[in-house]
């Protein structure tokens, strides 16, 4: 499962089906690898479609598990991996909207989204992570990548005109939803990675293993208190902070910009100036996010034909065409009409998970709810999550609903509670909880919401400042009508939008959106990897010190491994305890013991006189020593196990 899953593979609720998810950083697609979506559905996947996510990721449904590396294949040909799009490792990287367009941006973070991509893909640090670790970028302080709800939020600044982020830290959605702290207020753009880097140690190093649901930073800082996540933080940038080698030259251009960006609106609904002269962005409108095989196979030959190459997908589930000249965007308007695709509508801001559609996790419908529901004149965002867990991003919308099962008189009754006036940019706040509705009037709940807002609002009063003002319990009041259940009205109640039958909660195993854990041999192994690139980075840097401490914690974790796997205290540490420990098991291998008993004194003596001709050679055979130690690890790996694994959740 472990391995699937950190190929962005997730078994669905049908039986012998996945999801198959593709990453996209920063939401960039260009009109080859439209078509490249459109072979691998229309040759892998049961279906004619693709979806695209909350997380700017693009994903297939109903492909059966043999056919998984064929899809992969066929996407790789295109530049498109699903490698580390799910499972405990850094999950898609999302960012602002209108990056590299946007009038109010300090600088395009799309550059920095690809080189923190590039750097943590396959990172030995993140590749078995104790849960997933989310991360988004936005350009300037207004945060239009949400930040506030991010593990880690980076946020493009300035300060006394040094170019340089901010850092958010903490934040998360579900079932516990919090908002990020204040990590860093400033840092130079030269010490971004090895800031990301010290929070993902931190991580790696202090979260609950074992209770999965508890995983993640934002209970680090319940557990620790924001000072004491801040401290450990401090220690491990000073590690990671030492060993990087920064960028001589700034990765992306920054700009001073024309307007600040309270001024723009980044839901498009409508053709918008870039800060480029003559350019536009074009918004396209995909109900649910659903893009069929032909669709992507016409909108990427007239791209191509238009000579456009930057496509977007956003956190609404749309898309948007980039650079597009003045002089273009009406014909090109009719053409993507002819193709079905139009312009947002006021109204239609309106996002869901798949719910009970595909997801073993799903306790509604829902996918069925969504297109009965409009934010009305208003435009008010309305995001649908078919359970607890923030798959749609209901806890930052105007009207927010997660899915449930709540029991009235005795009957089970599929129900979504409320969440109002979220919202996850600079100055938000996560919503707060409301009532909750049995599904079949959430249609009429959605209605009446936007209906008094338009009524009792203040001038230019917002959705969020509204419903602050009128408090938990004037929401409680006025939807009493539609959240109390009479014994006589449980017939028409308790059936979900889209099912005949009554409903009922299916339970389908554990979620697979918690992961699974690598072996604890697996993960040491990890950690070896991780040290061994420390010290060649240390060495580069003529700190000898810090070189032989990564080596001694490089051959520790490779014997700790052949421990593990050979039924020993795996946390034993030291040469005289693990030496002695190791010759027990392994003493067939008398000449990689007889190695690796060498290293150590060679190692002492390097600590001693940090000799620098010492260390390349220190550096090779600590090499040996872990390769030895993976070659048996895998070998052992290799051998059945009875393992049954529970059914799956997906979740962005």
């Amino acid at each position: 499962m472990a391995i699937r899953l950190n190929l962005g593979i997730y078994a669905q609720r049908q039986d012998g089906m996945c999801m198959v998810r593709a990453k996209l950083p920063g939401g960039r697609v260009n009109p080859r690898q439209l078509l490249g979506f459109a072979e691998a559905a229309e040759r892998h996947s049961g279906t004619d479609s693709v979806h695209i996510t909350t997380r700017q990721d693009i994903q297939f449904h109903f492909v059966p598990l043999e056919k998984t590396p064929a899809l992969q294949r066929t996407l790789g040909e295109y530049g498109i991996a699903t490698r580390e799009a799910g499972g405990n490792t850094v999950r898609n990287i999302t960012g602002c909207s209108l990056a590299g367009a946007c009038p109010a941006e300090h600088v395009d973070i799309n550059a920095y989204i690809d080189k923190v991509a590039n750097y943590f893909i396959r990172h030995p640090l993140t590749a078995s992570m104790p849960r997933k670790f989310k991360l988004s970028f936005s350009g300037c302080e207004s945060d239009c990548a949400n930040g506030l709800v991010h593990d880690l939020g980076v946020i493009a600044t300035r300060q006394e005109g040094r170019p340089g982020f901010r850092l958010l830290v903490g934040g998360g959605l579900g079932g516990k939803p919090k908002e990020a702290i204040v990590l860093e207020s400033f840092i130079e753009e030269n010490q971004l990675i090895p800031a990301i880097e010290a929070v993902l140690s931190v991580h790696d190093k202090y979260s609950d293993r074992k209770r999965k649901m508890r995983s993640r930073i934002k209970f680090l800082l319940d557990k620790f208190g924001p000072e004491g996540f801040i401290e450990k933080y401090r220690v491990e940038y000073a590690r990671t902070s030492s060993a990087y080698n920064p960028e001589v030259q700034p990765i992306g251009v920054w700009r001073e910009r024309s307007v600040n960006g309270s001024q723009v609106k980044t839901t498009l609904r409508a053709p918008t100036a870039q800060h480029q002269e003559d350019l536009n962005i074009l918004p396209i409108s995909v109900p649910d996010g659903r893009l069929t095989v032909k669709t992507l196979r016409d909108l990427a030959d007239l791209l191509i034909q238009e000579g456009l190459h930057d496509i977007r997908t956003t956190a609404d589930q749309n898309l948007s065409i980039f650079s597009v000249p003045t002089d273009k965007l009406g014909s090109l308007t009719v053409a993507l009409k002819a193709l079905g695709l139009k312009l947002p509508r006021c109204g239609d801001l309106v996002v869901s998970c798949p719910g009970t559609a595909t997801c073993p996790l799903g306790i509604t419908a829902s996918r069925q709810m969504a297109p009965r529901l409009s934010g009305g004149v208003g435009d008010l965002s309305v995001r649908v999550n078919g359970c607890q867990n923030g798959c749609a991003n209901a806890t930052i919308s105007d009207i927010g609903l997660y899915g449930k099962g709540r029991r009235h008189h005795g009957r089970l009754v599929p129900s979504y509670t409320l969440q109002l006036g979220g919202n996850g940019s600079e100055g938000g706040s996560i919503g707060i909880t409301g009532p909750d509705i049995p599904a079949v009037r959430v249609p009429s709940a959605v209605s009446l919401l936007h209906d008094s807002y338009h009524a009792d609002r203040l001038e230019n009063e917002s959705f969020r400042d509204w419903t602050r003002r009128e408090g938990r319990e004037y929401f409680d009041e006025l939807l009493a009508h539609l959240s109390n259940v009479g014994p006589m009205e449980l017939a028409f109640l308790t059936r979900d939008h889209g099912d005949s039958s009554v409903f009922k909660v299916e339970s389908l195993g554990v979620g697979e959106c918690a992961g699974s854990q690598a072996a604890p041999a697996d993960k040491l192994l990890l950690d070896a990897r991780y040290e061994s690139d420390l010290s060649v980075a240390f060495g580069a840097k003529n700190k000898q010190a810090d070189a032989g401490e990564s080596l001694e914690n490089q051959i520790t974790y490779s014997g700790q491994a052949l421990l593990e796997i050979s039924g020993l205290d795996g946390k034993l540490k030291g040469e005289e305890k693990l030496l002695p420990a190791l010759r027990s098991v392994y003493g067939s291998y008398n000449a990689e013991l007889n190695k690796l008993e060498q290293l150590y004194a060679d190692l002492r003596s390097f600590q001693s006189t940090l000799d620098e001709l010492q260390l390349p050679s220190l550096i090779t055979t600590a090499k040996e020593i872990t390769a030895w130690a993976g070659a048996l690890v895998s070998e052992h790996n290799k051998r059945p196990h009875i393992n049954d694994q529970p059914r799956s959740g997906t979740d962005g």
